[in-house]
């Protein structure tokens, strides 16, 4: 990365910042000049309000195909749309539109009082009284009872009551009293659904009522109609205009803005910011035809961290994602994305290790990225969960796991969880001891090259405490190794703990993680070996035959397909957070940093428009 510092007359700004952004190659950091900021457009304010109405008016439109335009000049494209009288049009249909709704909902609401009051002869307006309190409720028969007898026991005085029946199981309480008289304080604690008496359109009668209703909505019906009609044939014929209306002000509001983070003099201004090295010249190139040869470009020197780029296919960027989610990377550290690519579906593969669960695990997650944003944690995990998937399919053809079925096959590197158990563990610790060793190695480079280099001896010190503790622990307990090998590897890995000691200062306390974080990864075996033992269990108690009778196999299959679905999401769950922890945790922390800036270049990908 090169840091570089444009310099240019102010009459010029629009130009280079227009090239900078159809480049996209500098991402933009304030200059540490002592010179005035400079200001934002005064454009920003209108053409960020343009924005949100052209926004606006397209949402409540129907997608139509959309034809490239043009990008215009900033004053064309204010212009364009300040004239634009069908964006007024457009609000104007959705504003009625928005009423008519409102008011088929107050007709939906005053049909259903009428409805159930539509047996009882009264007028609606002789509600609306200023001595009497006409109310009205829907219960069902427990709480018309509760509310008869509260009235019964009150004994109040100008309390008239009627219960009818309104429907299955549901009465009809209509309740006449004097304004002075505490009805609410009798029916307190009942559960009831009051009907409003005075909503809108209860006129008349009931039948009255729900005549005019019925009117009414038919009208709505009609103009609802006009009004969607004439929004299609405004998408048709506006909504490739404003979709690339829109693009155009999203690109200008962008450049109209960016410059608040730029230096100025009467005359010139400053920007300044990182650009790859290889693109360096191709930046000077651009700015220079733009300005007509009138600006000035330096590439600087300095100890500033450069921001960090990733260069990624596209089906691995999760895993920069998953990365970047717990600490981006700084830019002059080594890159261990690259072994989480590797090492994380082996280990999340081990822990599954059944190819009905992978094949399982892979429609879930193929669902879950269908589902969620792109841009978002799920999406991102999904994509990683779905490639994991695969090396869970392939441990469990390895180990001839079928949702703990086992079939006829065996190739050369078949192996089975309940025989190899020790092999398994032994296999699952080495590879803590490899990963550890790895980050280890990886630290020595980092401190070395930040100018630590008595972590860098300490790291080095704690790999031989590893390699030989590993080997003098298997010669002693397990006779992996002779004795001679045995005590000259303890007496060495001693000897290089101390020193671990010695070199790490206060980092110290840590050495302790030496001889946790590779035994650690036995989980690798622990998680893999209880998914297989409970599926096996499944199968052993709950495979479903037909010779035990229909029903008897029907609840067999419902509880072994439940069991599987279960034993299937702890394996998942227990897949990824673990094989997560053994990356972030036993690995990352042997030499991880972090706390980096993600390079992001001031551009704008565009779908509809063209220069």
């Amino acid at each position: 990365m090169q840091k570089v510092r444009i310099v240019s007359l102010e009459r010029d700004k629009p130009k280079v910042v227009a090239a900078l952004h159809m480049l996209g190659a500098i991402d933009l950091r304030k200059s540490k000049l002592e010179i005035s900021d400079d200001r934002s457009d005064s454009r920003s304010g209108e053409l960020s309000d343009y924005l949100i109405k052209v926004t606006g008016a397209l949402q409540m439109l129907s997608p139509q195909q959309i034809k490239t335009e043009k990008h215009m000049s900033v004053d064309h494209i204010i212009k364009e749309v300040s004239k634009a009288k069908v964006l007024n049009e457009i609000y104007s249909l959705a504003n009625e539109r928005k009423l008519i709704e409102d008011d088929q909902k107050a007709i939906d609401y005053a049909q259903h009082i009428a409805n159930a009051l539509h047996g009882v002869r009264m007028d609606f307006a002789r509600t609306k009284s200023d001595y009497l309190s006409y109310r009205a409720f829907e219960s069902d028969s427990r709480s018309a009872k509760q509310v008869a007898s509260a009235i019964s026991r009150s004994k109040s005085e100008g309390v008239e009551l009627n219960i009818s029946k309104s429907g299955k199981n549901q009465e009809l309480i209509l309740l006449v009293a004097d304004k002075k008289a505490s009805v609410d304080d009798l029916l307190k604690g009942i559960k009831l659904n009051e009907l409003d008496l005075s909503a809108k359109y209860l006129e008349g009668s009931p039948i009255e009522v729900l005549k005019t209703l019925s009117s009414r909505r038919k009208t709505n019906d009609r103009r609802l109609s006009v009004i969607a009609a004439r929004l299609a044939d405004i998408s048709k014929s506006s909504y490739s205009r404003l979709s690339n209306l829109r693009e155009m002000l999203e690109i200008e509001l962008s450049r109209s803005e960016v410059s608040g983070g730029f230096k100025r003099t009467d005359n010139t201004f400053v920007v300044e910011g990182w650009v790859q090295k290889e693109r360096v010249e191709e930046l000077k190139e651009r700015i220079s035809n733009v300005t007509h040869k009138k600006a000035y470009i330096e590439e600087l020197e300095g100890d500033e961290l450069a921001p960090t780029v990733t260069k990624r296919p596209k089906f691995l960027q999760p895993f920069d994602y998953m990365v970047s989610f717990y600490s981006v990377q700084r830019s002059d550290e080594i890159d261990p994305t690259w072994i989480f690519i590797l090492l994380f579906p082996i280990f999340y593969g081990l822990m599954v290790t059944d190819v009905g669960y992978g094949f399982a695990s892979l429609l879930l997650a193929t669902y879950i990225t269908k589902k969620t944003d792109p841009d978002g944690l799920m999406y991102n995990a999904a994509k990683i969960w779905q490639l994991n998937s695969f090396a869970a399919m392939f441990f469990g053809f390895l180990s001839n796991q079928y949702f703990g079925f086992q079939l006829g096959y065996s190739t050369p590197f078949s192996f089975d969880w309940l025989k190899n158990t020790p092999e398994i563990i032994a296999i699952s610790v080495l590879f803590g001891v490899l990963q550890v060793v790895i980050g280890l190695v990886i630290g020595i480079i980092n401190s070395y090259n930040h100018g630590h280099k008595k972590m860098a001896y300490a790291r080095f010190a704690s790999i031989l405490v590893v390699l030989l503790g590993t080997v003098a622990v298997s010669g002693a307990f397990f006779g992996a190794f002779n004795p001679t090998i045995t005590d000259i590897s303890a007496a060495i890995a001693v000897v290089s703990l101390i020193l671990t000691i010695v070199f790490s200062g206060s980092e110290a306390t840590e050495v302790t993680n030496l001889i946790t974080h590779p035994l650690s990864y036995a989980r690798l075996m622990g998680f893999g070996l209880g998914s297989v033992i409970i599926a096996f269990l499944i199968d052993m108690a709950f495979t479903p035959h037909m010779s035990s009778g229909i029903i008897v196999f029907t609840l067999y299959l419902i509880i072994f397909i439940a069991l599987h679905f279960l034993n299937m999401v702890l394996s998942i769950f227990e897949g990824i957070v673990q094989g997560i922890r053994l990356n972030f945790v036993e690995f990352f922390s042997k030499f991880y940093i972090g706390n980096g800036v993600k390079f992001k270049p001031f551009s704008y990908r565009r779908i509809y428009t063209k220069e």
